[in-house]
Formats: structure tokens, sequence, C-alpha cells
């Protein structure tokens, strides 16, 4: 149904959408209004900055900059941009953007559902809401794990700074132990959830195959902690892992020791760390981590 990140069969898609507002797996629906976020790898999201200027002097140079860091003409894209500080004598906006053919099909497949798309935004910022305490400036990296892509979102000063997408996730996990086993993909997927990263008296060796995965996962992580120290002299404190397949047993354990010489805590992150009012959400902090954009999404409805 997806490819790409591209909704590929948008009249099973319909279907599906509206027997989960009608069949919800928790709680229940009163209204038809939705929240919704753009794929990261559809979208593109940076801090710029700019001189100190009056608010209609931005509405006019901020896309005038942005220009120069997005990969297509802006008038084939969805700009948005949010004030986030002063830098020295800089102003710090947060810009992001995405094409206008992509999110008009989106928004098409959400109204043919009988949803009203009250807001739209990218999965970066409904993560970094829902995982980062709001009273902390900190500078961390979010690795938002899905089934085939992780999304690496830095984070400094308590704000977006930008974002990447890279290929390597769950899937690809998936595939290394059946080629390890030689199984099918779904035989490989039950094993994956049941051993995690480690090797058993029934499966020896499944550790074994997932290092090299592993491997290119911390090497893409480095690269983008490389990037960022490159680019400011706030060092990453911790690496918050999120996402479904940041369920993989023993996951944070094997990354941990890659980023241990660099004073970085590797650790899984808690989607309810936001919302002290809820006593006793439906799922704990581990099984939620695959609704940790969905949770973020919720949460700006509640902030307006």
């Amino acid at each position: 149904m997806l490819v790409n990140d591209s909704i590929a069969d948008p009249k099973t898609f319909v279907y599906l959408l509206k027997q989960a507002v009608i069949k919800p797996q928790f709680g229940k629906f009163s209204g038809n209004y939705a929240s919704a976020s753009l794929p990261e790898s559809k979208s593109f999201v940076r801090v710029i900055q700019v001189p100190r200027m009056s608010d209609s002097e931005l509405d006019v140079a901020v896309p005038l900059e942005a220009e120069s860091f997005i990969p297509l003409p802006l008038d084939q894209v969805y700009l948005d941009w949010q004030k986030l500080g002063t830098k020295d004598q800089s102003q710090e906006i947060l810009i992001i953007a995405s094409p206008k053919e992509f999110v008009d099909k989106y928004l098409k497949i959400l109204e043919d559902a009988g949803l009203e798309v009250s807001a739209l935004e990218v999965e970066s910022q409904s993560c970094h809401r829902a995982l980062v305490p709001a009273a902390l400036q900190a500078n961390c990296l979010i690795v938002d794990l899905d089934s085939f892509r992780t999304s690496l979102i830095m984070v400094e000063n308590g704000h977006l700074e930008f974002t990447s997408s890279i290929p390597i996730a769950g899937s690809s996990f998936t595939e290394a132990i059946a080629r390890s086993l030689g199984v099918s993909s779904q035989k490989a997927e039950i094993v994956k959830r049941k051993v995690g990263v480690a090797n058993t008296a029934e499966y020896p060796n499944i550790k074994t195959a997932l290092l090299p995965v592993l491997a290119s996962l911390s090497a893409e992580i480095k690269n983008i902690i490389k990037f960022h120290s490159e680019h400011s002299q706030n060092k990453v404190d911790k690496i918050i892992l999120a996402g479904g397949s940041a369920k993989l047993k023993n996951l944070g354990e094997n990354l941990q020791p890659e980023f241990s010489g660099e004073g970085i805590i590797v650790e899984s992150g808690n989607p309810w760390i936001n919302l002290p009012q809820i006593k006793n959400p439906p799922l704990d902090a581990f099984d939620s981590l695959s609704f940790t954009t969905a949770i973020g999404l919720a949460m700006r409805g509640i902030n307006e």
C-alpha cells in the first residue's frame, strides 16, 4: 500500500482509515477533525539564520533565504516557518517545506476518508513534541526507526535543528535474519521479535547476523553527529530511540558501546513524558514507541 512513503492504493487506504475511525483500537472518536503527519522523506526541515528584523520583513526575507536550502523551486512546495530565538545578531528560523504535489494528494485521501484536516506537520515535529521534555533545553538526536526507513532528528537547545532519512530500518534486520536462517521474511520477522539482538540456544547466530546492520546504523548516526559538531559548539548528550522498530530487544544495549566513548547516552524514548495529566495510559512507554508520532500529533491538539 505504501511505496517509498507514497500511498500506492488510495482506495484501500481510504477504506482502512474509515474503519479505524469507526472501530479504533483504543478509545473512540467524537468528531472528524484530524491532525496528520507528513513523512520525513517527503519533507525538508532545517534551521537557518537571518538578520534580526520585524515579522513583516521576515515574511519577505525567509522565503528568499530558504530558496538556497530547499532542493525544489519554491512554487512547487508548501513552505512554513517559525521563529526559534536569537543567536548573536541573528534570528534563528525553522523552515519546513513539502512538495505541493505530494501534500495535495495526501489531503485528498484524508478528505475522502471523511476527515477534516486541522493541521499538517512533518513527523519530526510530532516526535520532538512527544519525546523531548518541554522544560529541558536538550541537545539530542532522535532516532525514529520504522519498518522501511529511519529518521534522524537533531534537536539543539530543545529545538528542531535538521533531519535526515536513511533506508536502514526494521526490514533491514528482518532481511538479515532471513538470509542467515534461510527462511521467509514472515518467519524472520517472528524470530526477530522473539529474540532481538542476541544469540540464544535456539538461534545461536542471530546477533552475529545483525552486527553488519547495527554497524551501518551506527555509522549513519555518527555521520549526523559529526555534521552537527562541525556546525555547532553544542555537544550531543543523548540518543533517543523511537518508532516501532526501536522495540527490537537489546537494540539500545548494543548501540551504546559505539557512543560511550563520546559520553553519549543511548536510551528508549517515553512518548508520555510530556503528558503527566494522563495517569494510566493505555500502553506503557515501551509499547507506545510505535505510536510516538500519533501521540505527538494528539499533543498538538491538546496544546492548541
